[in-house]
């Protein structure tokens, strides 16, 4: 039996694990392969980005990962990290290597990011070669 391709973006917050245990409760360890992704975003400022500041957050996107493939032990699971706009490299990344499920945990943004928009809210409306399950809080 084909395993289902499970694209996970997770930001770093514990809010974002919640994926992970709806994962675990509703696949069984041979019936997924997981990929954990983490988009670092990084500021430019006069055309320049502070090489320690850089390592830092690869560090810190990295720690995070290790986290999270912990708690899906004994799954199929791989880490990616990307750099850029978190909605478009998950669409990148899912498009590019034909997942069959995005999950993600909805975000918990108020006041005047939610008008700016949402990474959930971006992957959902242009996902449009794979499904997308969205995780309440």
């Amino acid at each position: 039996m084909k395993k289902i391709k499970a694209l996970v973006p997770l930001d770093g917050t514990e809010r974002s694990m919640h994926s992970l245990n709806w994962l675990k409760t509703f696949f069984s360890k041979d019936a997924i392969a997981i990929t954990l992704m983490n988009v670092v975003q990084i500021v430019i400022t006069n055309d320049m980005v502070a090489q320690n500041e850089f390592d830092y957050l690869v560090e810190e996107s990295n720690s995070f990962l290790d986290k999270a493939k912990k708690e899906l032990e004994g799954y199929d699971v791989e880490k990616f990290n990307a750099f850029g706009y978190a909605g478009e490299e998950i669409l990148k990344k899912a498009k590019k290597d034909s997942y069959d499920i995005i999950v993600m945990t909805k975000s918990s943004k108020k006041g005047l990011y939610k008008v700016v928009g949402s990474v959930t809210t971006k992957v959902v409306r242009n996902a449009h070669e794979v499904s997308v399950i969205v995780i309440p809080e």
